[in-house]
This record gives structure tokens, C-alpha cells and sequence, in this order.
């Protein structure tokens, strides 16, 4: 994979002071020792962020660590090359005992890397702390068997994007805070041509070619309705069985399934989307976010980090945030989409690495700040959840999931083909979802 490496040789300053003159390393506060002496370079990949978006951190390590340096590189991704390509450019990497000495992870790729990963000493953070910093999503994606494998610097989750001049048109006052009000909502929002086209969408929903992020959006309606996406041990999927203490049997996957697919079949009530093609191949009407962007679908479903993108691609579009929809508004669930950084099991100073990492969540608004990111850490909440278009990550922080696939791109394809199948070739949904859970959990025997 082709990178472009920036580098930045700016020397790290240890957490705390040191305890005794004239020793040869400094205490972190705990029985961990970070070398003061010893000329060290450490190494970090880092992808999407640019490298400078940690200089200011840096700059105050500077002041007080003149042995440490650090090379901050930005993996660029090639075209055609996705975040799959990345990790498993990094596993090769570490395999052949080479690579960096800290990474990013995503938050449901723990069970790929632990093997690669050299925990975070015991004694420089323990489990209840990291407890009492991060939201809970984060203790279940990055600890372990008590052992700490990776610490967020930001939190990314599942939200609802909506245009302020359509719903103004459309008389409608506030976004939906529940699907049932978002369903009332699409006959006001949406605009029909001949036969089955849509001039304008109410939501980009229904289909799985045409919405990027369509498996996570269904996998949340999955636990909004009760179900389980897999066991505890993240090694079976369960989306296909009935949702846990339900008498008689519920089937959360197939009530949203079918609700999901009814927003892209004509036949349907709620029907305000369509990934038809014309004879080139080309989709009639454009995917979720260019559609949102170009103010022909007043909502979509999306997170954070688009918001950006939106910004820069679309600057005249007027629009807002606010939390994904729910089915039950007494237990609110949204799905996280987050990285989290670690230190590599070939590093020769992961210490050092550890105690990086450490202090650029100490001083995680700089980061925020320049990254434009929500921190992950709990403390922060008060700080953003009134924020313009990024409160709804804060407002959702403690309901976020995870959820865990053994093998991401051919799970999106199963889910893919599940939902396409139900669309396109009029297959029941209890045998599209159960066909799925079964070629899912075959990729994992």
C-alpha cells in the first residue's frame, strides 16, 4: 500500500514529574517507568486524521521529553483500497516483525489484532479506571480478560441528519425522535413521479447498494427491536433468533428487516426510496448522502464525521443533527463507528507508547478540537451534547453498541444479499435473515 508519511520529529514529555533528581526514568504515578535518557523513536500510523491535528499535544511532551521522538504517519488509502486493505497491510506488517509502534484499531476489529497488540501495563492504567474514563461501548470493544488492548480518543455513533428548509416547507417543527413519528412524516417529505420514481425522498432507506452504511443501520433496528447480533462471545451470530426472554418467541431480525425493506418497495406505505438503474448501471436516483446534499431526501442517517464533508461538498445546504431515531425511547441504542489507538507487540518501548497515547487523552480537547471530533471519555459530555451538529455522538454516548462481525466485508455482502433478495426476488424475510445468520456463521466455523 502507497503512503504518504509526514514526519514529524517533535520530542514527548512523560505525564508526571519526575519523583526523584538524576534518575534514569520517569514515574508515569504509577510503578511504570518511561525512559528519560535513552535516545527513542517511536512510530505511529494513524489514518483519515492529518498528522498536525496532534502538534499541539506534542508541543507540550516537547518541553519536558527531549529524548523521545515520535513519526507521525498518515496512511493515505489508494482508490479502490479500503480501511480492509489497511488492517491487513498492518497484520503483515507485525507478522514479519516489523510495522509501527502504535496503530488505530476499529472498534470491532479486537478479535483480529489482540495477538499483535501489547496491552497497556496494568499498573499504568487498570481496568476500573479505564472504567470510570470511557463510556461502557469502549469497555466492551477494547478490554479483554482485564487487559486493556487499545483507548479511544474520539466516539462516533448512528444519527439522524435532516434539512432545515424541507422540513420548514413541509411544515413539519421538529426532527423525529421515534420511528413511528419518522414514518407519519414521510408522506409530507416525499415527492413521486410517474410510475414508481422519486423526485424526492423522505429518507434514503430500504436498500443495501445504494446506502453505504446500510448494515449498521439495520443492525441498529435489529437491537432496537430487542434482538441480539451475536452471542457474548462475539463467535455466533443470533440476529435470526428470537429476541432473548420473549414469550411467545419474538423475532426482532425479521420485524426489522421487513420494516427496513418496506422504505424501498413501491407497495409499500413508507415507500420513499429506490435503488433502481438505468441502462448503464448508474442508480436513477443518488446514493443516501449525495441525495442529501444535492436537498432531494430531507434526512439521512449517518454520523458524525460527515458532517465535514457536508460542509465543504454542500455549503449552502441548511441542516442539523439530532439522535437516531428509536422504537422504544425508554431503552435508546445506537451503533458505534470509532477507532481506537494501541501499541504493537514488535514495539521495543511500549511503554513510552502506552504513555503517549495516555496523554493525548489527558489532553484530549486539543485533539477534539482539531480533528473535529466528540472525545470519548466521559467527562467531556456536559461539554459537547448542546454542540451544533455534533451533540447527538455526546447525547448518545452511553447507548451506543458495537456490533462485531468476524469478517466485515463478506458480512456486509451476506446482509447485502439478504436484503436484496427480500427486495428484488420476493423471498420471505424469515428466510432471507435466516439464510444470512447461517452463511455468516459459516464464515467464522
Amino acid at each position: 500500500m502507497k503512503k504518504l508519511t509526514s514526519i514529524l520529529s517533535l520530542s514527548l514529555i512523560s505525564v508526571l514529574i519526575l519523583t526523584a533528581a538524576g534518575c534514569a526514568t520517569r514515574s508515569t504515578g504509577s510503578q511504570v517507568k518511561i525512559d528519560d535518557t535513552t535516545p527513542i523513536v517511536l512510530q505511529y500510523d494513524r489514518l483519515f486524521d492529518d498528522s498536525t491535528v496532534l502538534d499541539e499535544t506534542i508541543k507540550r511532551y516537547q518541553e519536558d521529553h527531549p529524548n523521545i521522538t515520535v513519526v507521525v504517519r498518515k496512511v493515505n488509502l489508494q482508490p479502490g483500497e479500503t480501511i480492509y486493505d489497511y488492517q491487513a497491510d498492518l497484520i503483515k506488517q507485525i507478522a514479519d516483525g516489523n510495522g509501527p509502534d502504535m496503530f488505530m484499531i476499529h472498534n470491532d476489529w479486537l478479535p483480529y489484532n489482540k495477538n499483535h497488540i501489547s496491552p497497556m501495563p496494568a499498573e499504568m492504567m487498570n481496568t476500573q479506571t479505564y472504567s470510570d474514563t470511557f463510556y461502557q461501548v469502549a469497555i466492551d470493544d477494547f478490554v479483554d480478560a482485564n487487559r486493556i488492548y487499545a483507548v479511544p480518543y474520539y466516539l462516533d455513533n448512528l444519527m439522524l441528519f435532516y434539512n432545515s428548509d424541507i422540513f420548514d416547507e413541509a411544515g413539519i417543527r421538529r426532527p423525529p425522535q421515534t420511528w413511528q413519528e419518522l414514518v407519519d412524516m414521510v408522506p409530507k417529505l416525499t415527492q413521486y413521479g410517474t410510475g414508481d420514481t422519486i423526485k424526492q425522498s423522505a429518507i434514503p432507506l430500504g436498500v443495501a447498494d445504494s446506502i453505504p452504511r446500510f448494515a449498521e443501520i439495520l443492525a441498529a433496528l435489529i437491537m432496537q427491536y430487542g434482538g441480539e447480533m451475536t452471542t457474548a462471545d462475539h463467535t455466533k451470530s443470533t440476529f435470526d433468533l428470537p429476541a432473548p426472554n420473549s414469550n411467545p418467541p419474538y423475532f426482532s431480525g425479521r420485524e426489522a428487516l421487513q420494516f427496513y425493506t418496506d422504505f424501498a418497495n413501491p407497495k409499500s406505505a413508507v415507500y420513499t426510496y429506490t435503488d433502481a438503474k438505468n441502462s448503464d448501471g448508474s442508480f436513477k436516483f443518488p446514493i443516501d448522502v449525495q441525495a442529501f446534499m444535492e436537498g432531494k431526501a430531507a434526512m439521512m442517517i449517518g454520523y458524525a464525521y460527515q458532517v465535514a464533508n457536508i460542509k465543504k461538498f454542500a455549503p449552502n445546504l441548511t441542516f442539523e443533527t439530532t439522535a437516531l431515531p428509536q422504537l422504544r425511547p425508554g431503552e435508546p441504542l445506537t451503533v458505534a463507528n470509532y477507532w481506537g489507538e494501541t501499541v504493537s507487540k514488535n514495539s521495543k518501548h511500549p511503554n513510552e507508547a502506552w504513555d503517549f497515547i495516555n496523554f493525548v487523552v489527558k489532553n484530549q480537547y486539543n485533539y477534539a478540537w482539531a480533528s473535529q471530533r466528540v472525545p470519548a471519555t466521559k467527562d467531556s459530555r456536559d461539554s459537547y451534547i448542546d454542540r451544533q451538529y455534533y451533540g447527538p455522538v455526546a447525547q448518545q454516548a452511553n447507548n451506543s453498541k458495537s456490533w462485531y462481525r468476524h469478517n466485515s466485508p463478506a458480512v456486509e455482502e451476506i446482509f447485502g444479499q439478504m436484503v436484496n433478495s427480500v427486495l428484488h426476488s420476493g423471498v420471505a424475510v424469515s428466510t432471507a435473515i435466516d439464510t444470512a445468520a447461517r452463511d455468516i456463521n459459516k464464515l467464522s466455523s
